[in-house]
Formats: C-alpha cells, structure tokens, sequence
C-alpha cells in the first residue's frame, strides 16, 4: 500500500470519532451524491457490517456464546433489546402520530451498530460483552425484527409482508457476515490486528459513504416542515443518547462500570438503517433515520464526558 495512503488512513483513524460527527453533517449538504448512492444501500449496509465483523473473531466469539448459560442470557438480552423495546417504544410514539410510532418500533427492532464494541474499547467499556450482544443480536434479528414489527404495529401499518422483510434483513446481515469473513480470511487477522488504525481509518470511511444516502431527499422534507425536523431531531436524541444514559443509570447499582457503559452503548445506538434499506420509502421515517446518525455519530464525544 501506497505509504501516502498509509499515513492518510492512520490520521483518520486517529480522527475517526470527529471525522464521523462532521460527516454526519456534510451528509445533509450533499443532496445529489445521495441520490445517486440511495440504490445501493443495502449493499452499503453490508460493506458497513463486513468492516466492522472482519475484526473480530467471530469464531471465537461464538464459542464463547454458546456456552449454555451465556447463550440463554444473550438470547434473553436480545429478546428485551429487540420485540420488547420495539413494543414500548411503539406506545410511547402513539402518543404522537402513526408515523412517529412506526420508526420508534423499527428503532426497537434494529441490533446495536456493528461498532458497538469499537465505541466502548473508545470509552474504556467493557467491548466484550458489547461484541458479545452484538453479534447476537444481528444473527437473530432477520427473526426477531419482523416479529417485533408484527407485535408493536397494526396490520395496516406495516409496510411490508414479515417474510419478506425478513429476507431483506437476511440478505444484508448474512451477506455483510459472509464478507466480513472473507476480508478476515484473506487479509489475515494478525495483519488486521497490527494494522488497526489504518482499519480505522478505513472504517471511517466506509461510515461516511454509508450516511450518504441516508439523506436522500431529506434537505428537502427539513425545508418543508422544519417544526416537525425539529421534533424528530429530538426524538432522536432522547432515544439515542437519552436512552444510553436511562439504561446506566437503571443499571448503575447491577453493573460494574464498564459493564453498565456497554449496556447503554448498546441499548442507544441501533442499526435502524437497515429497516430504510429493506423497506420502501417513507418521509417522516426517512428524516427520522437521517436526522438519528447526528446523535449516534457524537456519541463518542458526548459520552466520553459522562465517564
């Protein structure tokens, strides 16, 4: 690799956490390039994950889980993390309008991001058990998730059939997982591990390629209704941010520190981009989705005062 290249991706790496915040406002600001990557999200939505999963050993990890013990706590923790999230954040946003509850459900219904464990290895929390819920809660939400689209909105509201939601969500899940172990494979997880901030900084671009068509036709949907821009924003940080802290300061007395951080960590920050990549396009879910990267691409910098 070019030595140029090199020490570009390494000083993004080392920036990945203040890259990624003023990406997620340059995002907004670039309407046609998000237009024109808008087809491709789903396959974004896998590069994203295979980056993040092509640094772990996923083996390892699994064995780890599948200790009977552990495995029914991360399948208890992932049952409470997806359906019955989505169900009580779908009656909290009926309080509001149809719309507004259908993507709170579909925030309930999304696994933490796949950066999860790199967010709490960022913050000193526990990356294990953050990795841990993580990767189980991803292979199980192509079931999970349209369960609990089934259980949190009326029939008339769902905007697409189960099954085929669930093979959407198959799709990029399995086909990000797959290549993520191709990328471990073929590179080789020593050389990964020796080259970690170049891998950051590769991850970070890959995060600012993927928020892209996030914001399609959203600068205009602001501009239409800015009150109602104002709102979802809000709504996205009280249950971004604002969910993070709830779930540590419930958990402050259970957890030790590091753990209770990776609860929050997990419990705020979702893959609700993959619901915008499987199902057809909606405006106030479209804005919600977009305007929800701001609080969950400053998480590092906002919590990291809160250690």
């Amino acid at each position: 690799m070019d030595a140029v290249l090199i020490r570009l991706l390494t000083a993004l790496g080392r920036q990945a956490r203040w890259i990624l915040a003023l990406g997620s406002i340059a995002a907004l600001f670039l309407p046609s390039l998000s237009a024109s990557l808008r087809p491709i999200l789903p396959g974004l939505v896998a590069m994203v994950l295979a980056l993040s999963m092509a640094r772990i050993d996923l083996g390892a990890t699994l064995r780890a889980a599948l200790r009977p013990v552990r495995l029914a706590q991360l399948l208890a923790i992932s049952v409470l993390l997806i359906p019955v999230t989505a169900v009580v954040y779908g009656w909290l946003g009926r309080w509001i309008s149809p719309e507004v509850a259908a993507s709170l459900v579909y925030l309930g219904a999304a696994p933490p991001i796949a950066s999860a464990a790199g967010l709490c290895f960022m913050l000193g929390y526990n990356a294990r058990l953050a990795l841990e819920i993580t990767v189980a809660a991803t292979l199980l939400t192509p079931i999970l998730g349209p369960l609990a689209a089934q259980l949190a909105l009326p029939e008339t509201t769902l905007a697409l059939n189960p099954l085929i939601l669930a093979r959407n969500l198959s799709g990029m899940i399995f086909g990000g997982l797959l290549l993520g172990l191709v990328l471990r494979h073929g590179i080789g997880a020593a050389r990964i591990a020796r080259h970690g901030p170049i891998f950051d900084g590769i991850a970070a671009c890959g995060m600012l390629l993927f928020i892209i068509p996030l914001f399609d036709r959203v600068g205009a949907l602001i501009l239409e209704n800015p009150l109602r821009a104002a709102l979802i924003l809000a709504l996205a940080c009280v249950f971004n941010l604002g969910a993070n802290l709830l779930t540590r300061v419930s958990l402050a007395t259970r957890l030790a520190a590091p753990d209770n951080g990776a609860a929050g960590i997990v419990m705020g920050n979702r893959t609700i981009a993959i619901y915008l990549a499987a199902l057809p396009f909606e405006p106030t879910f479209a804005l919600f989705v977009a305007l929800y990267q701001f609080p969950m691409y400053f998480t590092p910098l906002v919590m990291a005062r809160f250690k």
